[in-house]
């Protein structure tokens, strides 16, 4: 029979201050700690966000569907994105290893360049999204401009991520059950004033909007599922698998559909050009106040994560600084970014965003998933760190996947031609990629498997 794996009390607030001092490499036994519940936490607490809901809002307030429609497109693309999260959490106890680092397996060390470059952009974007959102937060409770505000949102988030991965797990697990109790109150007053029909108009018809809400919301799981293990490599390598799955899954599914058919539900009853407003405007003004200070803790600790990952991801991409230099370099490219984004049409900008992540995500989540739950469920870890594996079949798949996604693309800076003709489809680019990505990664391996150098044989990850 398996042993189980110890059981450690949770980190105290004492432990999650320390400072985290380990970088790409892997975590050593003798660093393992935690259990799989705290994935749960951390996913809830993650996704019950402005993000989220604002997510949710886009498919009444400007694609235009009825609240019914609305709320099963958001179930669909929130379980799917959930999905992977889960999944590609298994892999952290028994690799010890960052997202990206496991990569380097179905696409070696400069075939994952890309990748690790693309999730640097992703863990950015986040970043301005949610830093954004957050300004909004702040000119609303406390009249701030936008310049301050924005100061305030980068110090306090900057602050979290250099400390690292315990006060991101603390921070969550914290917040997730201040979180249930305040949007249950925020949801009797959402589900019970919602209109159930919209005032906009159906995008592109109604079939259009569906496809479009559900890309969009798995879209928004997908940013999280490029580094996914990132928060469950410090867990023994004997934690049960089937309890990872379960626990990140079930925190950001359970998050996500319900906060995200809230978003819906209050916009069929105002616009999003402010989503702070989303909120206040349908609660007491007391109350109000305490959900958009709630919402505005939950709204940093989302980008902490973001911070954290995309910053692990730019030493994974070869930069040569320490953790929490590459922490504040992500961290203040976001913040320019985010005071020229907070300025403009935020709602579009936010769609676009979520597509245009969609489109090599969904390709890359693909060739991840046939690499290591079909071709290669044993994997040496030397094989992720051996310069001599540089390049594998894993880029060369994506890069069809997201060519063959160009007809089916369809946003405001791009549409394809099959979208154009058929705009019934909505955007579909990101499931068309995710299917030929993985089709021709299969093919590609049948055809002729990567080399495997003899210094990168032992020891074995099991999967």
């Amino acid at each position: 029979m398996r042993a189980e794996p110890p059981r450690p009390q949770p980190p105290s607030a004492v432990h999650a201050l320390r400072i985290e001092q380990a970088g790409a490499e892997p975590v050593p036994a003798s660093e393992r700690h935690g259990r799989p519940w705290s994935l749960f936490t951390l996913w809830f607490g993650a996704n019950v966000q402005f993000a989220t809901l604002s997510v949710g809002a886009l498919s009444t307030a400007v694609f235009g569907l009825d609240l019914l429609p609305a709320a099963l497109a958001i179930t669909l693309g929130a379980l799917l994105g959930s999905a992977l999260i889960g999944l590609l959490s298994t892999r952290g106890p028994g690799t010890g290893v960052l997202q990206l680092i496991q990569s380097r397996g179905p696409f070696g060390r400069l075939g994952n360049l890309p990748s690790a470059a693309f999730t640097v952009v992703n863990g950015v974007g986040w970043c301005v999204v949610d830093t954004v959102l957050g300004v909004f937060i702040l000119r609303r409770l406390f009249s701030l401009d936008f310049t301050p505000a924005l100061l305030v949102m980068v110090v306090v988030q900057m602050a979290i991520a250099v400390v690292g991965h315990r006060m991101i797990h603390y921070v969550e697990r914290v917040l997730a059950a201040v979180l249930v109790v305040v949007f249950a109150v925020v949801s009797v007053y959402g589900f019970g004033d919602a209109a159930s029909s919209p005032a906009a108009t159906p995008f592109a018809g109604a079939a259009g909007a569906f496809v479009l809400t559900v890309s969009v919301t798995s879209a928004r799981c997908l940013g999280w599922a490029s580094y996914a293990s990132d928060y469950s490599r410090y867990f023994p390598e004997a934690t049960s698998k089937k309890r990872v799955f379960g626990a990140a899954f079930g925190g950001a599914a359970l998050a996500g559909v319900w906060i995200g058919v809230l978003g819906a539900a209050l916009g069929t009853l105002s616009v999003v050009s402010d989503p702070s407003a989303m909120v206040s405007g349908v609660l007491p003004a007391s109350l109000g106040n305490i959900t958009l200070f709630c919402l505005l803790l939950s709204t940093l600790a989302s980008t902490v994560i973001d911070l954290y990952s995309g910053s692990m991801a730019a030493l994974v991409a070869g930069v040569r600084v320490e953790r929490w230099v590459s922490v504040v370099c992500v961290g203040s490219l976001g913040a320019v970014l985010a005071w020229f984004a907070g300025r403009h049409d935020w709602a579009g900008q936010f769609q676009d965003f979520l597509l245009l992540t969609g489109y090599w995500l969904a390709p890359w989540a693909a060739v991840i998933i046939v690499a290591y739950w079909w071709r290669e469920r044993s994997t040496p870890v030397a094989r992720l760190y051996d310069p001599a594996h540089r390049y594998g079949w894993g880029l060369p798949a994506v890069l069809v996947g997201v060519l063959t996604s160009l007809p089916f693309m369809s946003q405001s800076l791009y549409t394809g031609p099959i979208a154009a003709a058929h705009p019934g489809l909505g955007d579909i680019g990101h499931f068309v990629g995710f299917a030929v990505a993985g089709l021709v990664f299969a093919a590609l391996t049948a055809w002729k498997p990567a080399p495997v150098s003899a210094q990168a044989t032992a020891p074995l990850i099991n999967v």
